[in-house]
């Protein structure tokens, strides 16, 4: 039988989510072509664990993201699944999320990367297979986590498909596999008996496999690239195999069975107690004519209402996506939830307002430049909201994805680290940084925060000088204290001659010495940074 058969019948609507005969049925292109999809599979496995080994930041990551793209569309066009246009938008938005990643040395952003990638690949494959043109914001969040969930029961299958696949071949194949793969279980204790004996008999071999040994082949060295090799066959074939299932219902349930009255009643105290806040917002804080209470300034008043005012907006984002999904719908509601977006927008711009002169006053952080980033992204968002009150129709989920979509690959390109410390360098003169100062900036950031930290041109005597902590907890390699010398001034006194300390704290273990597969531009610019005379 030709393994490379396809069935390119799609299934009936009224077919998904039904009995496991079905099921199988709906299975049979990818047990058929077994062969083909557990080589995009094992591909993708060894791709995974050759880029991403010990390596979460550097040049192949991109590399692997732009192998999962691939793998994704091979697969879709084997099912005879034509890439619709929105799943281009996910496809480049992933490859410009894995370029920047290793352009930034931000280790807990390059965590959330990874969680956004698992996400844009669980919308694509949704997005291929389902007619999701009608779905909501709810739908499509349960629709993900039941993704991943029924991802998991699919982990027999690829054995399944495995032993179908041989019983399908003719003997002689399956003898000269079997045969094969005995020979190479064989040949592993002859390797380690030979490769001992061979090791004793010449020291230069044995310096080799020493070598060898002590990088790569290391017990648990080994079990890490293997499990790292499973574990991408498996997420690959099983998601490849959840997609063709369809075990979701792609139905979305018409749940507006409230009362429009009482919404209206509680929605109408909400409209009036927003109104009157927001005229306060608009007459005291926009155009200042109010006075502040007794002992406040402009900057604490602001930094006392801030996050109150941020999950007030939140929340009223969520109650009214809860009335539209569960109450009967009514113009007079319609009016009222307007309202109550015009004064969400209104809360948004004063809480960004208070956030900008709280900034003016103490500098940005991490907390609050994310902050000011998610008021945006909500600012944005709010118009969409707003829309699907008068058409229900207008796609909620496509416009929102899109939204955070470029938001997020905005605040990775821009490396948070960086704006931060050059906000925080304009505003320093380094004849009076303070040890706070210092410390924030070596310690409270990030390498991207390089460049701004070298615009000071410290030298290593005016960082230990400021800094009063031992030689050993930032010491430079040609620091002659550290070997208990008297420092030497052509040494000490080079702006940025501490560079070298300052890598090797944020680099980490897995990033002192920077090859071809861990390259990460932002800790290369600390080393160029750091050899600059």
């Amino acid at each position: 039988m030709n393994e490379n058969i396809l069935i390119s019948n799609e299934p009936d609507i009224s077919e998904i989510g039904q009995e496991p005969k079905d099921k199988n049925r709906l299975l049979e292109p990818v047990r058929l072509n077994f062969s083909y999809f557990a080589g995009l599979s094992l591909a993708f496995g060894l791709i995974y664990a050759f880029c991403l080994y010990q390596n979460p930041g550097g040049i192949t990551y991109p590399l692997f993201v732009a192998a999962a793209c691939l793998c994704g569309v091979l697969a879709c066009r084997k099912l005879n699944r034509p890439i619709k246009r929105d799943s281009w938008f996910l496809l480049g938005s992933a490859l410009l999320l894995g370029i920047g990643t290793c352009r930034t040395a931000e280790w807990a952003l390059i965590a959330s990367n990874g969680l956004a990638l698992v996400l844009l690949g669980c919308v694509f494959g949704i997005h291929q297979f389902y007619d999701d043109a009608g779905w909501n914001m709810g739908k499509y969040f349960s629709s993900i986590l039941l993704y991943l969930l029924h991802a998991l029961e699919q982990l027999p299958l690829p054995f399944r498909h495995m032993k179908a696949f041989l019983k399908r071949q003719e003997n002689r194949k399956t003898r000269q596999a079997a045969a094969f793969l005995a020979g190479i279980l064989v040949s592993v204790p002859a390797l380690f008996l030979l490769t001992g004996l061979l090791s004793r008999a010449d020291a230069v071999f044995s310096g080799v496999v020493h070598g060898i040994v002590l990088s790569w082949m290391r017990p648990v060295t080994a079990f890490h690239i293997l499990f790292m090799v499973c574990f991408g066959f498996f997420a690959m074939y099983c998601l490849i195999c959840c997609c063709q299932a369809q075990p979701l219902t792609p139905e979305v349930k018409d749940r507006r069975f409230g009362e429009p009255l009482a919404a209206l009643a509680f929605l109408g105290s909400i409209t009036l107690v927003y109104a009157v806040f927001c005229a306060i917002q608009i007459y005291c804080l926009f155009l200042r004519k109010g006075s502040l209470p007794e002992g406040y300034t402009y900057s604490s008043y602001a930094r006392q209402g801030f996050f109150q005012l941020l999950f007030v907006a939140f929340l009223n984002l969520v109650m009214v996506l809860c009335c539209l999904k569960y109450i009967r719908a009514s113009r007079i509601l319609n009016v009222l939830l307007t309202v109550i977006c015009g004064c969400t927008a209104i809360m948004l711009a004063s809480a960004v307002y208070r956030m900008m002169l709280y900034v003016s006053a103490y500098h940005l952080t991490y907390l609050r430049l994310m902050v000011l980033w998610f008021l945006v992204m909500l600012a944005v968002l709010l118009p969409g909201v707003a829309l699907i009150i008068w058409r229900p129709r207008f796609p909620l989920f496509r416009f929102s994805l899109a939204v955070v979509t470029v938001f997020y690959l905005a605040l990775v390109w821009s490396k948070p680290g960086s704006v931060i410390g050059w906000d925080y360098v304009s505003h320093l003169n380094r004849e009076t940084v303070t040890e706070s100062d210092v410390r924030f900036l070596i310690r409270g950031l990030s390498a991207d925060a390089a460049p701004a930290v070298a615009s000071l041109n410290l030298t290593w005597d005016e960082v230990k000088a400021v800094l009063p902590f031992s030689a050993t907890e930032l010491s430079a390699p040609d620091d002659p204290a550290a070997n208990g010398a008297q420092s030497s001034d052509n040494a000490l006194a080079r702006p940025n001659s501490w560079f070298q300390a300052y890598y090797r704290l944020h680099a980490g273990s897995r990033y002192r010495n920077m090859g071809i597969r861990n390259y990460n531009f932002s800790l290369a610019k600390v080393q160029k940074l750091m050899n600059r005379e």
